[in-house]
C-alpha cells in the first residue's frame, strides 16, 4: 500500500506523454485546444501525483520507513524517468527551431523540473535522516541536496546514495 504513490509518479510522465500525443493527434496538431487539454492534464498530474508524493516522501521517513527503501526508490524514480527527460529535451529542440514553438519551451522546462522535484523528495527525505541520525555532515548534507536538485548530478547522486547508504541502513 506504501508504494502505490511511488509507482504513480514512476507511470505519470509516461501517462501524460501518451494522453498529451493522443490529444494532438486527435485534434490534429499543436492546437489552441490541443494546448490547454495538455495543461489540463498537466495540472491534474501536478496537483494528484506529484505535489502529494513530494509530501510523501517525508511522511513516510516519518512513520519508519527505512533509509534504504527511500534510497532505492529514489533512484528508481531518477532512473525510470531519464527517458522522459530525454525526450523533453528532444522536443525543445525542435520546438525551438519554430518561432511559435518557442513559447512552449518554458512550459517543457516547468514540466522537467517539477518532475525532478517530486522524485528528489525521497533523496532528500533520506539525507536529512542521514544528517539527523549524524552518519552525514552538514555540509555533506547541503552538497547531496544540492546535487538532487540539479539535472544529471541528481542521477548520479541517487544512485551514489543507494551504493553508499542504502545497503547500510536499514
Amino acid at each position: 500500500m506504501k508504494k502505490i504513490p511511488m509507482f504513480l509518479l514512476l507511470l505519470a510522465p509516461y501517462l501524460f506523454l501518451l494522453t498529451v500525443v493522443m490529444t494532438v493527434i486527435s485534434e490534429n496538431g499543436f492546437t489552441a485546444k490541443a494546448l490547454d487539454t495538455a495543461a489540463g492534464i498537466y495540472l491534474g498530474m501536478l496537483l494528484m501525483i506529484l505535489i502529494p508524493n513530494m509530501v510523501y516522501a517525508f511522511i513516510l521517513k516519518g512513520h519508519g520507513y527505512e533509509l534504504r527503501k527511500l534510497f532505492f526508490w529514489n533512484m528508481l524514480l531518477k532512473l525510470s524517468h531519464i527517458p522522459i527527460y530525454f525526450l523533453v529535451f528532444a522536443a525543445g529542440l525542435f520546438l525551438g527551431l519554430i518561432i511559435v514553438g518557442m513559447m512552449l519551451i518554458p512550459f517543457l522546462v516547468i514540466f522537467d523540473y517539477s518532475l525532478l522535484l517530486s522524485s528528489s523528495m525521497y533523496g532528500i527525505s533520506g539525507i536529512w535522516g542521514l544528517a539527523r541520525a549524524g552518519k552525514l555532515s552538514a555540509a555533506g548534507a547541503v552538497l547531496l541536496i544540492v546535487c538532487q536538485l540539479l539535472f544529471v548530478a541528481d542521477v548520479v547522486c541517487a544512485v551514489y546514495l543507494y551504493c553508499r547508504f542504502g545497503k547500510r541502513f536499514g
